[in-house]
């Protein structure tokens, strides 16, 4: 029997489940397990602090793991740190590093949109402070959408109608200041002529073009080959944003009716990105679409209970399959599928 390895955080909670159960605690292993031998693959659970990179059985087998979503991402950044030594070693990380880094990084989401030619007629721009915005404020377009990069359910999202406001935006949302070392640095600038002092605000963030008259946008989650699509009003109370609205307030399957080439530009992006699953927030202003953010793991799926079924392509035509499955199911096909590609 094949082997497949799965990595877990100290709570030992894999990915993303809505309705698990006990709360927040991911998938469940044992349907994990469950399908993965069905399939003739036999699973490892493993800590990532229990990760030994003198293993040579890395380099053999394929290895799965979570992301984590904890206050201030510092759990986070220690699975960046395991997964991308594990890839330096040549280990078989699904998916693969890059896709860690930018979840829940919209700004090197923003860079991967690019080197992954994942336009789509929207044009973002991205800054590490207000030093780099005032560099380049007179290439902006305004009205704009200022985003933090970190944040999930369109927190960090607003619309901003001047440089003024956005200038104020930037401002606000970061972090607090260490004014004794703010001190010491203007200090450097009496004391050294010439020296340029650290900006306040150096906080990443993205500035997006704002698509006007919006009602809805669509999130697209595949997995393999099936495709699962919500369709999400702007409501009342929520500005410019969609996504948080809350799920009863969604439309699923037929009913999100889906514009005519949306879900042939989702499949074409999952197969640039090269890994076996995605969510894909979509808009459509009745003539381009717009590819708003993606996320290639540890997305949320409430998308999959609150549907009837899916879409698949059959015979070069998307077809709707009236089928409910457990979430662990359709990960698990996802990966298989993608494994024998």
């Amino acid at each position: 029997m094949n082997k497949i390895i799965v990595l877990t955080d100290y709570k030992k909670k894999f990915g993303s489940k809505h309705f698990d159960t006990p709360y927040r605690s991911g998938m469940d292993k044992e349907k994990l397990s469950y399908y993965f031998k069905q399939d003739g693959y036999e699973v490892e659970f493993q800590y990532f602090n229990e990760v030994n990179l003198q293993n040579s059985e890395y380099q053999n087998t394929p290895i799965l793991y979570t992301s984590s979503e904890d206050i201030g991402y510092r759990y986070k950044s220690y699975i960046e740190d395991v997964v991308f030594a594990l890839e330096l070693k040549g280990a078989k990380t699904i998916p693969a590093y890059k896709h860690l880094r930018a979840n829940n990084n919209k700004v090197f989401m923003e860079l991967m949109r690019e080197v992954f030619d994942i336009t789509s007629y929207l044009k973002s721009n991205v800054f590490g402070s207000l030093a780099d915005l005032k560099m380049r404020i007179e290439t902006l377009t305004f009205p704009c959408v200022f985003k933090e990069a970190e944040g999930a359910s369109g927190r960090g999202v607003a619309l901003v109608k001047n440089k003024e406001e956005l200038y104020s935006k930037v401002k606000s949302f970061s972090k607090k200041r260490n004014y004794i070392e703010d001190l010491k640095d203007y200090g450097r600038a009496i004391k050294h002529e010439g020296y340029i002092r650290e900006s306040i605000y150096r906080d990443k963030f993205i500035v997006q073009d704002f698509i006007t008259n919006l009602k809805n946008d669509w999130k697209i989650y595949l997995f393999g080959e099936k495709l699962y699509v919500m369709k999400r009003p702007i409501m009342k109370g929520r500005g410019i944003k969609a996504s948080g609205g809350g799920y009863d307030n969604y439309l699923y399957d037929l009913d999100a009716d889906v514009p005519e080439g949306m879900l042939d530009l989702a499949f074409d992006i999952l197969k640039k990105l090269d890994v076996p699953h995605a969510s894909l927030d979509f808009a459509y202003d009745g003539t381009q679409f717009y590819v708003l953010e993606f996320q290639s793991l540890y997305f949320g799926t409430a998308g999959i209970p609150y549907s009837k079924g899916y879409f698949t392509k059959k015979n070069d035509a998307w077809t709707f399959i009236e089928e409910q499955l457990e979430i662990e199911k359709v990960y698990v096909d996802s990966i298989i599928n993608f494994l024998n590609a």
